[in-house]
């Protein structure tokens, strides 16, 4: 049999057991929070059909893994032509398109894999598979449910401990009546929204020749430019920024929903230092229509954004004849867990186990057996050693995968119904009779705070 290299392909990962324990301590933070804020959880396929997902980001669009014919098909039909999701968004409307009955508002979370046909950035957590954990709401038009979402993202990035973050809110229509302002109409807001969200990698004066690519000309560059770095900020003035767009009515109606999703944002206690209106925000995704929002990190600038999301009332409608209002956020595991990583505060874990049975010899197996499924029905969790080896050897591995509790039942204390309990932390150990091993552990384990 011919040999193969093992190996993955470039862009993806495999998550050995000490990584991935931490990865899910995450998700079990941020699935909490969902739940809190009462959303419901949805999976959707991997695969969808290509023209569900083409079409809604012209970004995306070039990124899309596409399946081109699926097996055993003879030719490509709409039926045969496939591919990799690669975000939850579009496959979401795709399901409250499909199924009329789910109730508005509609409140899912959604922690998935996706796949982008991107150039794999590990310092920036990014990769070409990566986990989105998404919260979305629909059914309606409120911006309260905006400022739930820019709430939610407070609070998951204080619990997993991140520090001195920023949340950033825009408009989609504040900066169409920017374009609007300076050009007279609103026909070249996509193309000003797609080169501003590239402004934090590749600076102003890149962002310059992209507009003028795109058909601006030189006055109106520099009116725009000069329109955002007046407007808004760390502390907005509102007032002051009203002044400067009340010609347009798209940006004020722009500026409004700023505003309001600002206050609101700041009713359900998200600290006002950790939150900005920030102009130069465009998030690159064609189908945002309102309010937009991200997280960063300030001082990882190199990170990009940790979360970001926004209001989509028009996504619904090309899979229905009605539309639905909606808005949503999502986290970027990977980059958060690349984050964490970089500030020395991921917590890896070789195990999660809370006490190895160990093999004193052969004679005792049977005890083993029965103190592990005692054990087991307490609700702990447990390892039992499966070969004729040396204490020593066994003492090792619980050391090495960071077991804290070691329980071994020698002759001596077999004889007396007796097991010794060892804290691998402390070095102490105790015998005591096998019916007080569950009091005694859940006492250990309680004064090592796990």
């Amino acid at each position: 049999m011919r040999k193969i290299t093992p190996r993955t392909f470039r862009g993806t990962r495999d998550f050995l057991p000490a990584e991935l324990l931490g990865r899910r301590a995450i998700v079990r933070t941020i699935e909490e929070a969902y739940r809190k804020y009462g959303f419901q959880p949805l999976e959707t396929p991997a695969i969808e059909y290509l023209e569900v997902l083409t079409g809604k980001s012209e970004e995306n669009d070039k990124l899309i893994y596409e399946i081109k014919r699926a097996r055993g098909a003879q030719t490509e039909t709409a039926e045969t032509a496939i591919a990799l999701r690669y975000d939850l968004t579009v496959p979401l409307a795709r399901v409250v398109a499909q199924y009329g009955d789910l109730p508005r508002p509609f409140k899912r979370y959604q922690i998935q894999p996706v796949w982008r046909a991107d150039r794999p950035q590990p310092r920036q957590g990014r990769y070409r598979e990566f986990v989105q954990c998404d919260a979305d709401i629909l059914g309606t038009d409120s911006l309260l449910a905006d400022a739930e979402l820019v709430a939610l993202m407070h609070e998951v990035l204080h619990a997993l401990g991140f520090e001195g973050f920023q949340i950033r809110i825009s408009s989609r229509k504040f900066l169409a009546g920017l374009v609007e302002l300076t050009t007279g109409s609103t026909e070249k807001t996509g193309a000003f929204c797609r080169a501003i969200d590239k402004l934090d990698k590749i600076g102003w004066d890149e962002v310059k020749v992209e507009l003028a690519e795109s058909g601006f000309n030189g006055n109106e560059i520099e009116q725009l430019l000069q329109s955002l770095q007046e407007s808004l900020g760390l502390h907005p003035d509102f007032e002051k920024t009203e002044k400067l767009l009340s010609k347009s009515v798209t940006a004020m109606m722009g500026l409004k929903e700023i505003q309001t999703v600002y206050r609101e944002s700041l009713d359900l206690g998200v600290e006002a230092e950790l939150l900005s209106c920030e102009p130069t925000l465009a998030r690159g995704l064609d189908y945002y229509t309102g309010p937009i929002f991200e997280s960063v990190i300030t001082y990882l600038p190199h990170m990009g954004s940790l979360s970001g999301g926004g209001r989509y009332d028009g996504l619904v409608e090309t899979f229905s004849k009605s539309g639905v209002p909606a808005t949503g956020m999502s986290f970027g595991l990977d980059r958060i867990q690349a984050a964490l990583i970089q500030l020395e505060k991921f917590k890896s874990a070789p195990s999660e186990t809370q006490v190895l049975v160990a093999r004193f010899d052969n004679e005792g197996v049977s005890e083993n057996l029965r103190i592990a499924a005692l054990l087991r029905k307490a609700g702990f969790r447990v390892e039992i050693w499966y070969d004729e080896d040396r204490m020593k050897k066994q003492f090792s591995y619980a050391d090495k995968q960071q077991i804290p509790l070691v329980v071994i039942a020698g002759p001596e204390e077999r004889a007396q119904q007796q097991a010794s309990l060892k804290n691998m932390r402390t070095g102490e150990q105790q015998v005591l009779h096998v019916e007080l091993l569950v009091q005694a552990i859940r006492k250990e384990l309680a004064s090592l705070d796990l």
